[in-house]
């Protein structure tokens, strides 16, 4: 069946138009904003508060803080001091303040970069100097490396464990940057992902257990390819470790098999989140948001140093939020969405070669549980008198990196966490004539994780190739505690349902278990720069993971071992003016639990995938598009018999295109623009009946757009206005493709202004037009409503 809502006709006929202006929008803007550019640059005001440091590292701040690309040229190693830089003034005015005395200057090497040189070390010929009266009437403004100040991030750090361009990776990755972040005003990491191709994400609604459900690529990614800061967050059963978008400085996409580098993960990719570090400048900020379903929230960012040299320094961000969702009972009951997070965390940098940073995270979440939909009368399924959700977890870990010397650097990166998580929630269990069944259920679990990744990085030559090799081994371990009890509830009318009603509290076991992992994995990969532009990326890895699952009903004990090779390798080449194209090949796997009828273990599943593509970075120009090709094939997939006997037969093909564009041509344009096309086929499977079907939660097409422009001149300066649309194709609730809901095309907007350097006013509207549509429907009459139109104000301070 399907469910009436939008045609796929109409649908397309958007996402046709999307992708034509993504083409067309940036020759356009180019051309108009050229010229705009130079005028701008030369001119504009920018707030600086840089103490006495070296200049190398002065040099940074000013670019991060203008957003030009700024670079240090150095025949040998510059270390003197440069000047404070207080104040409101132009980038080239903060250049000459920062070397006056030195004995440096800076020039322009190219329309697009600002190069510092110390003049008596330069090479003959090179070495004209700019005075205090150079202009930059010839510059033009680039992108920062993570996405802080536009949209376009140009490295990648932790999605490759090494800072590495992205047009050199060759593999599709997308950043999300915290100046993305703040425009859209995300509020969860899948609202973070929402204009990134190859991601479905929401794919069962809003979710108040602060769930993350993502598909990349045609596959499951929630439980096995959720990074924070380059170390795995180990889930089990429920017990997921959360993750405040506030809290990150960007989100890494690398979509495709991973395994090579971060060993179990599923075949669609990696969401690697990177978390705000203690800085040297001083942070102080606090932001309230009010909106939509009496959501109230403050948060705090306060970081800079502890001591006058910057040695220590600290960072504290906070969240504490009371709110409702869009669900509530007929009789008029709402469900909460409540958080309290605190996360502290102190850097020490003895020396410009070592760093420490130690950091934790404390959360809770409570909410009113699942949102199940009885669809024929659009009734919630539970009651506010039993259904609820809480998460409690706590993380402290650290972060230390040392570099010996020009070739040899370390770093190690520790986590330990835990979470308890309790859920109580009914679910429909069948229909008579007295209404709809149902069955109460309680989930009760703890849940232990550590994780380790150790690092070893040289950078070398041999003869005409340059290396960057890259050595590790990482550790893992959980303990799972997991009890779930259910019992019977009382029978609802869907037609006329009675809420507030006692529902006893089920105390009889159906699942009670703990189950203890450990996972090993030793890897290498080594980039290697070769020839005139080719780069070639060849990297393996060996998994030693072991599970012991204890069953307390049954006293009975299930164990898996599992030894897994992944490789991968890729060539890249790099041309003069900034077309890259690429070709790749690169596995994953994910251990396969229970057992089958015959009491063996089973074998990983495996992903392999093949991928092409080209990335085009424009000299002078702040952008990024990419295209790429993959063909993934996933084996060894769990199918059940209908005597409910598991088989390790299945395979799954998803084969697709992913186009992506960022650019800003001005500091007043950011542009964000992709589109998805995946043909996902169930090639094997123990039901003859879904071969050649689509799998469930996975539309064929996905398209969405985002254009912000910020008015720096005139009687709306400081004013931001941006809209986006979001189309989702079609998708299945089975596999065997007997029902499904239609596409769905979505609409955002936004509109800021800053009322001053402290103060800084937002509202964000998101599905703009309270578009009512399901993101999926399960054969039992239980269907997901997808977000309705949330309208947030915000108001941020900085002082």
């Amino acid at each position: 069946m399907a469910l009436n809502g939008l045609g796929k006709s109409g649908g397309l006929r958007r996402a046709g138009l999307l992708l034509a202006a993504t083409l067309l929008t940036p020759v356009a803007i180019m051309t108009a904003g050229a010229g705009e550019a130079r005028a701008q640059a030369a001119s504009q005001q920018f707030s600086f508060n840089i103490a006495a440091k070296p200049v190398p590292q002065a040099v940074n701040d000013i670019g991060r803080i203008t957003g030009l690309a700024v670079v240090v040229r150095e025949n040998q190693a510059i270390t003197r001091a440069g000047n404070p830089v207080r104040g409101s003034m132009t980038a080239a005015e903060a250049l000459t303040r920062l070397l006056q005395g030195t004995g440096l200057s800076y020039r322009f090497s190219n329309p697009g970069t600002v190069q510092v040189y110390d003049p008596a070390a330069a090479d003959a010929g090179t070495s004209a100097t700019a005075t205090s009266g150079t202009t930059l009437d010839k510059i033009q403004l680039q992108g920062d490396t993570n996405g802080a100040t536009t949209f376009v991030a140009t490295n990648v750090t932790g999605a490759t464990k090494m800072d590495a361009p992205l047009i050199e990776v060759p593999q599709s990755v997308s950043v999300v940057g915290r100046k993305q972040m703040e425009t859209q005003n995300a509020q969860s990491v899948t609202e973070v992902l929402r204009y990134v191709p190859g991601v479905a994400i929401e794919t069962y609604g809003p979710d108040p257990k602060g769930y993350d459900w993502i598909m990349m690529r045609g596959f499951n990614a929630q439980a096995t390819s959720s990074y924070m800061d380059g170390l795995r967050q180990v889930s089990s059963s429920y017990s997921f470790f959360r993750t405040d978008p506030y809290q990150l400085d960007s989100v890494e996409v690398l979509r495709g098999p991973s395994s090579a580098l971060f060993g179990q993960s599923d075949a669609g990719g990696v969401v690697n989140k990177t978390s705000k570090k203690p800085a040297e400048e001083v942070i102080r900020q606090i932001a309230f948001d009010y909106g939509s379903h009496d959501r109230k929230q403050a948060q705090f960012d306060l970081s800079g140093p502890l001591n006058e040299d910057k040695t220590v320094l600290y960072r504290v961000i906070g969240t504490a939020r009371d709110a409702n969702t869009q669900f509530k009972y007929s009789d008029g009951s709402k469900i909460g969405d409540d958080r309290l997070m605190i996360a502290p965390a102190i850097t020490w940098k003895p020396s410009m070669d070592t760093s420490l940073t130690l950091s934790g995270q404390v959360l809770r979440d409570e909410s009113g549980g699942t949102i199940m939909l009885f669809t024929p009368t659009n009734i919630l399924l539970g009651d506010p008198n039993f259904n609820q959700s809480e998460q409690q977890q706590q993380t402290i870990g650290y972060e230390f990196a040392h570099r010996f010397n020009d070739t040899w650097s370390v770093k190690q990166n520790v986590r330990y966490g835990h979470t308890d998580f309790l859920l109580d929630n009914l679910f429909l269990s069948g229909m008579n004539s007295s209404g709809v069944t149902r069955i109460a259920r309680r989930f009760d679990e703890s849940f232990d994780a550590f994780t380790a990744d150790n690092q070893v990085l040289a950078k070398f030559d041999t003869g005409p190739a340059s290396h960057q090799a890259l050595m590790g081994i990482d550790y893992s371990w959980s303990d799972a505690d997991v009890k779930r009890f259910q019992g019977l509830a009382p029978t609802l009318n869907p037609f006329t349902p009675v809420y507030g009603v006692s529902v006893p509290v089920p105390t009889a076991a159906f699942i009670n278990y703990s189950e203890r992992y450990h996972q090993t994995g030793l890897y290498v990969q080594d980039q290697i720069k070769f020839g005139n532009g080719f780069i070639a990326t060849l990297g393996g890895r060996y998994d030693w993971l072991s599970m012991d699952t204890h069953n307390r009903l049954t006293s009975t004990t299930t164990k898996l071992d599992v030894g897994q090779f992944s490789g991968r390798a890729g060539l890249s080449y790099v041309t003069a003016f900034g077309v890259v194209p690429y070709v790749s090949f690169s596995q994953s796997f994910v251990p396969n639990g229970g057992v089958d009828a015959r009491g063996n273990t089973f074998d990983p599943s495996q992903g392999n995938q093949w991928e092409a593509g080209i990335k085009y970075q424009p000299q002078g120009f702040d952008g990024l598009f990419t295209a790429a090709y993959f063909d993934i094939t996933k084996n060894n997939v769990l199918n059940y018999l209908a005597n409910g006997t598991a088989v390790a037969t299945g395979e799954i093909q998803s084969r697709g295109l992913e186009l992506e564009a960022r650019f800003n041509v001005t500091r007043n344009w950011d542009f964000t623009a992709s589109y998805t096309y995946t043909k996902a086929e169930i090639t094997k499977d123990a039901a003859s009946g879904n071969v050649g079907k689509r799998p469930m939660l996975v539309p064929e097409h996905q398209a969405s757009g985002w254009l912000n422009y910020t008015f720096t001149s005139g009687v709306l300066e400081g004013a931001s206005l941006g809209a986006g649309i979001r189309h989702v194709g079609d998708v299945f609730g089975n596999n065997a493709n007997t029902f499904s809901v239609p596409s769905r095309t979505l609409f955002d907007a936004g509109a800021s202004y800053r009322v001053n350097e402290h103060a800084k006013l937002q509202i964000n509207a998101t599905n703009l037009f309270d578009k009512k549509y399901y993101t999926t429907c399960d054969a039992s009459y239980s269907c997901y409503q997808g977000d309705r139109r949330t309208v947030m104000g915000r108001l941020t301070v900085d002082f």
